[in-house]
């Protein structure tokens, strides 16, 4: 019986084990990469970021720039948190710039995971979204994560409870922001609010990587987002379109 499993397994293979097969390639070039940025100075990590995106907004694709930017973030991780990826950190990478779930144990190194699809897709100048479970954990990875990208030449932001509409602003239109599931959902609602798309704080993004991914979109799906204040009398206050977001282009966020 153990022969006959064994034989089926090799014969069809899981979706997941076929996949990882595919990624090795692109792993492998990564991994030959690595040696041209050895050593790189601040000046040339920044001119190299300068140089993808210029390359992108030519029309190079992101998946075409994928090891490039893997292995220049590897460099830079090793230089600013002495932490370098391991290979199967890159696969985590890959996994999750292809809109995937990629399932890791606590330790793993999930954190510096995202560093890898967060930096290559905030090339695209659109700007990206990491979503945390806690204020906590937005602020303590925003600055964390952040050192790697700055020393790439990107700005790094964090959506918290206190900050007033100016600063929240201000944090969305770095390259990478940090927030909690409950700030972004409160300031998509409040924006649809605004009477005026100037006074909106979210800008259009096409990127997003969501921490706890099952905690989010699950458990903490069933609590609503209720927007309340006080009024002068007891009416009801029903909020119709068009919103000033109606008269643009959607930018609610997208997951990946």
């Amino acid at each position: 019986m153990n022969f006959i499993t064994t034989a089926l397994n090799k014969l069809f293979k899981s979706s997941n084990q076929q996949e990882l097969n595919k990624i090795k390639p692109l792993i492998q070039k990564i991994n030959n990469l690595e040696k041209d940025f050895l050593n790189f100075t601040p000046e040339k990590f920044v001119e190299k970021t300068n140089q993808l995106k210029k390359n992108i907004s030519k029309g190079r694709k992101l998946d075409d720039t994928l090891p490039e930017a893997f292995a220049l973030v590897r460099e830079a991780a090793k230089q600013t948190l002495n932490e370098r990826h391991y290979d199967v950190q890159l696969v985590g990478g890959v996994v999750l710039h292809r809109g995937s779930i990629a399932e890791m144990k606590t330790g793993e190194g999930k954190t510096l995971v995202s560093t890898l699809p967060a930096y290559l897709n905030a090339l695209s100048g659109n700007g990206v979204h990491i979503v945390t479970v806690n204020d906590y954990l937005a602020k303590r990875d925003s600055e964390w994560m952040g050192r790697i990208y700055s020393k790439l030449g990107l700005k790094t932001g964090c959506i918290t409870n206190d900050l007033d509409d100016i600063q929240r602003k201000k944090n969305y239109e770095f390259d990478i922001t940090y927030a909690t599931n409950n700030e972004l959902g409160f300031d998509y609602l409040r924006d649809n609010m605004k009477y005026d798309i100037s006074e909106m704080v979210q800008k259009k993004r096409d990127f997003c990587i969501v921490d706890e991914v099952d905690s989010i979109l699950i458990d903490e799906s069933r609590t609503p987002l209720i927007i309340s204040g006080g009024i002068e009398d007891k009416s009801c206050l029903l909020y119709t379109s068009p919103s000033p977001r109606d008269l643009s282009t959607s930018r609610m966020p997208s997951s990946a």
